[in-house]
């Protein structure tokens, strides 16, 4: 966290929280209300302050203020690249530990303890990457997916139910 927004913090206490103002989509991109944030310098910002709370709701500290962050799908999006997994929106090169593929076709990592949302511009290369003879059914899912560097066990569940084996909470209420 910026040490101006710890030092705001102590400051100034006992601000209110905000809900509904702010959004993380699918690719990892910053919404503000429905208009989405393009000033490179505030998203930086809210990379770094980007936090969760002992309930499972994820914010970005604003000064003294939490901002509470409605979630598209998960509060973290992986991004493959030929050394292994970005996450977004902090960035950071992490591992994964297990792969998850949703009825709807979405797929999902543990990164280092947290949920994952596979970026859609990558699945495709992924899984021709790793899962080259699946047919794309999940009846004959294979229960590993296989990457150069690692295999990773793979399961079919469904959405509601990797929020709650992480403790994800996808729309913060006061």
């Amino acid at each position: 966290m910026d040490a101006s927004v710890v030092a705001a913090m102590a400051k100034w206490p006992a601000v209110a929280a905000v809900y509904g103002w702010l959004r993380l989509d699918a690719r990892g991109q910053w919404w503000l209300r429905d208009q989405r944030l393009e000033h490179a310098g505030m998203a930086a910002f809210f990379c770094r302050n980007y936090a969760r709370d002992g309930q499972g709701r994820y914010y970005v500290q604003n000064g003294p203020q939490k901002v509470f962050v409605d979630l598209e799908v998960s509060p973290f999006v992986a991004r493959r690249d030929p050394e292994g997994w970005l996450s977004w929106p902090s960035g950071e090169r992490q591992s994964a530990r297990a792969a998850f593929v949703t009825p709807d076709g979405q797929m999902l990592l543990e990164l280092e303890g947290e949920l994952a949302l596979l970026d859609d511009r990558d699945l495709t290369a992924l899984v021709d990457l790793a899962l080259p003879d699946w047919d794309g059914m999940l009846s004959t899912l294979p229960s590993h997916l296989h990457l150069p560097e690692q295999s990773l066990p793979l399961s079919v569940e469904t959405l509601p139910r990797l929020w709650r084996q992480y403790g994800v909470v996808t729309d913060p209420q006061p």
